[in-house]
């Protein structure tokens, strides 16, 4: 129940893309977080595990999948409490070559954030149900706080982590 409220207090607190002065942010909130993939045909292309899965996952799925198409990255990592193979399949299937961008993806209820140490200036994380736990909120909190981490988009579902020199700190709570 406390889940759903906290889902409840972001949808309310939460804003679009007009809600946002920041011009990275808006752009990928129009162009990638908003772009819709809703067609029965986009829907069977996804695999067997998560059509099977709630709308919420398949929605989840299909915006991580554009997040990769959008990022270009050389590398990944891959953190996780579940043995499911969907989503390093996903992260494999989209790393490319010469891109100088590393791409974490994290899915865990404990984080040890000393990694944080070897972040470069345009790697990406992704941290699956941030709000999921109070050990998850609670790293994701230390995330936004911490003075590497330049901008944060909370999805509630998803949070994105970028490094971005030249920007101002800024912590975006978005409607998804």
């Amino acid at each position: 129940m406390n889940y759903q409220l906290k889902y409840w207090r972001h949808y309310l607190v939460s804003h679009s893309r007009h809600g946002t002065h920041s011009p990275f942010v808006y752009k990928l909130v129009d162009e990638v977080i908003y772009q819709k993939e809703e067609s029965a045909k986009d829907v069977l292309i996804l695999p067997v595990a998560i059509q099977n899965a709630q709308r919420v996952e398949q929605k989840k799925y299909a915006l991580v999948n554009r997040l990769l198409r959008t990022f270009v990255y050389d590398q990944f990592t891959y953190w996780t409490d579940h043995s499911e193979q969907v989503y390093p399949n996903l992260l494999q299937y989209h790393c490319g070559r010469y891109a100088y961008r590393h791409l974490y993806y994290i899915d865990r209820d404990v984080l040890d954030l000393d990694f944080l140490g070897t972040v470069q200036d345009r790697d990406v994380l992704i941290i699956n149900e941030p709000h999921q736990s109070e050990k998850r909120e609670q790293y994701w909190n230390q995330l936004k706080q911490d003075s590497r981490v330049v901008v944060t988009i909370d999805l509630f579902r998803i949070g994105l982590v970028y490094f971005r020199q030249g920007q101002r700190k800024e912590n975006f709570l978005i409607r998804f």
